[in-house]
């Protein structure tokens, strides 16, 4: 009786939810109230800022993350130095909510990656590395801390990504038909959610690239005046080069089978490079429209590939910073005519929150010692807890209970 009633009780707290994605362009902070009973959970955002790196720290992150060899000591302070920036964003969302900091349960920060290495055939373990060191956002906030959410499933012979579709299942399960919900951040991954699902039913990868090689593109064609093409507007002024547009959707990634993951060292700097090398001649406009078709035909391929032929799909539901750009949405809309399209807003969801989100539930689940990774999803060998915690002043009233 006991522990039935322990199931059914209701739990709520309030968790502050960090990362700094794929583009490196900030730090998102969310404040998310997360009521949980059974297995339900209800998550609802009450405040949600990026906090914009300065031009000097986003270098430096792109340096490290492109680098070949590091200098030990400089990726020692910057962990310091990144913890210190996620901690003040962890100050200022409370402040934006006005919540005092001892009424924040828990943050969960997944901080800024600087490499993904997937598991491969010849190594059957990969590995994630994130910095932001937990402790000084502990130092600075005084609350528990969650981090380094991706190493235990990959201990585990898992992927460590994607994660969100933890929380995509939660805020799309009751929609009553199959929905696909594509997150379009530096890049890009879907989350399939068939009809009348469980968890085990979702099916979730990286689809290959979003924004990161579009943003490539620009910053090249500006000479570092833009970052990226604002409501694809660059992209519209060019014409796609089809032949060429072939040759690049020819990436092997595009047709490994899932479960799959990627990020910056597949396609990032060294793939930028060999686009351009290959592009001798044509005009910018034309190169960025051509990579810019390059995201969108990509993610459609594999949803005929490993998608379609195994799930009804009513809708894609789209997120992340490639939403906001009216071209590359455009593309998707031309290569998948016969599927809804819609963004998270059209839920009352705030796209760009959906990551820290995430990570402020994957936080509360592992103060309740609960298993939040999806093995169907990242291939590891079993259900774990995921991250690692760094006690605060709260640590005995919330992760000892």
């Amino acid at each position: 009786m006991k522990n039935s009633k322990k199931h059914t009780q209701k739990i709520r707290k309030q968790i502050i939810g960090l990362i700094s994605g794929t583009s490196s362009d900030g730090i998102d902070a969310a404040l998310v109230d997360i009521e949980a009973q059974g297995h339900e959970r209800k998550v609802d955002l009450k405040a949600f800022e990026t906090y914009a790196y300065p031009k000097k720290i986003r270098s430096k992150i792109l340096e490290l993350a492109h680098a070949e060899k590091i200098i030990l000591d400089e990726l020692c302070s910057f962990q310091i130095i990144l913890g210190d920036l996620f901690g003040d964003a962890a100050l200022a969302i409370a402040k934006k909510a006005k919540v005092p900091l001892s009424q924040i349960d828990l943050i969960g920060s997944h901080g800024q990656t600087i490499r993904h290495l997937p598991p491969t055939a010849s190594f059957n373990r990969g590995m994630s590395f994130q910095i932001a060191e937990a402790a000084m956002i502990v130092c600075k906030t005084k609350v528990t801390t969650v981090s380094d959410f991706r190493v235990n499933d990959m201990a585990w012979g898992g992927h460590g990504a994607p994660l969100t579709p933890y929380l995509h299942y939660y805020l799309f399960h009751q929609v009553g038909y199959g929905v696909a919900i594509q997150n379009i951040g530096g890049m890009s991954n879907v989350t399939v959610i068939p009809s009348n699902a469980s968890l085990k039913d979702v099916v979730a990868f990286d689809t290959g690239p979003g924004n990161a090689l579009i943003d490539a593109m620009v910053s090249h064609a500006t000479r570092g005046k833009k970052q990226f093409d604002a409501d694809g507007a660059m992209a519209a002024k060019g014409k796609v080069q089809t032949l060429f547009l072939n040759k690049l959707l020819k990436h092997p990634f595009f047709f490994k089978k899932p479960p799959k993951s990627t990020g910056r060292e597949e396609f990032g700097v060294v793939f930028a490079k060999h686009i351009l090398s290959l592009a001798k001649g044509m005009s910018m406009e034309d190169l960025i429209a051509t990579v810019t078709a390059l995201t969108a035909h990509s993610i459609s391929e594999n949803y005929f590939r490993f998608v379609f032929p195994k799930t009804k799909i009513r809708e894609i539901i789209l997120g992340g910073g490639g939403a906001k750009n009216k071209t590359l949405v455009h593309f998707l809309k031309r290569c998948m005519p016969m599927i809804s399209h819609k963004r998270f807003e059209d839920y009352g969801y705030n796209s760009s929150a959906i990551e820290a989100m995430a990570f402020a539930l994957l936080a509360f689940e592992t103060s309740q010692g609960t298993c939040a990774n999806l093995p169907e999803v990242t291939g590891a060998q079993r259900e774990v807890v995921l991250g690692k915690v760094t006690p605060g002043a709260n640590f005995r009233s919330i992760c000892l209970k």
